[in-house]
This record gives C-alpha cells, structure tokens and sequence, in this order.
C-alpha cells in the first residue's frame, strides 16, 4: 500500500516537473521580457525587451513580434532571429541569414 502511494506520488511530481519546463521553455514571448546584457563590436550593450518593444540602450524602443519562435523587428534591413533559452537566464539568437550566434545574458 505504501509502495503504491509513494509510486503515485513520484510520477505526479514528474509529470508537475515536466509540464512547467514545457510550458516556460516552449513561450519565448515570455521568457524574453526583461533587460539583457551582451557584447556587440568589443563593447557591453544592455537590450531591454517589454511585451512587444525592444530598446538597445538608449535607443528608441522598436516593435518586435515572435512567431514560431522567431524575433522579427519591425524595422527595415533587420533579419530574423531564431530564437533559444538553454537556461531562463541566458538567451541566444541566431541569425536566419549568415547562421551566426549572439549570447545574451540576463541582468538581474
């Protein structure tokens, strides 16, 4: 009888475990709201993101949307970006266009 609770148990706690990696891993749109620090050209850059804006430092923000997991500024001449979150505090976006990574950290 023990065994049994204890087996129920464990697998409900796996199942808990697992279903709130899938749903925070699988919605970019979420994970990617707050500020973030990188290196661009040998200098540290800060990069702000809100529910559907993005500032780079103390540039005017500019609209984003995410679809299928990729980062689309509304501005002309930018590329899309794949998106990837190995960890919730660290971000990293691929070029779709010449394949290259670009690591982000978050500030906390």
């Amino acid at each position: 009888m023990i065994s049994r609770i204890f087996q129920t148990l464990v697998i409900t706690c796996l199942v808990l475990l697992a279903s709130g990696c899938v749903s925070t891993v699988n919605n970019p749109s979420q994970m990617i709201v707050g500020s973030w620090k990188s290196e661009l050209g040998g200098f540290t850059v800060t990069v702000e993101y809100t529910q559907g804006t993005v500032r780079i430092g103390d540039y005017d923000a500019v609209p984003y949307h995410i679809d299928e997991g990729k980062l689309i500024l509304a501005q002309e001449g930018s590329q899309p970006r794949m998106l990837r979150f190995p960890s919730a505090d660290e971000m990293i976006q691929t070029d779709t266009l010449t394949g290259t990574d670009h690591k982000f950290v978050r500030v906390k």
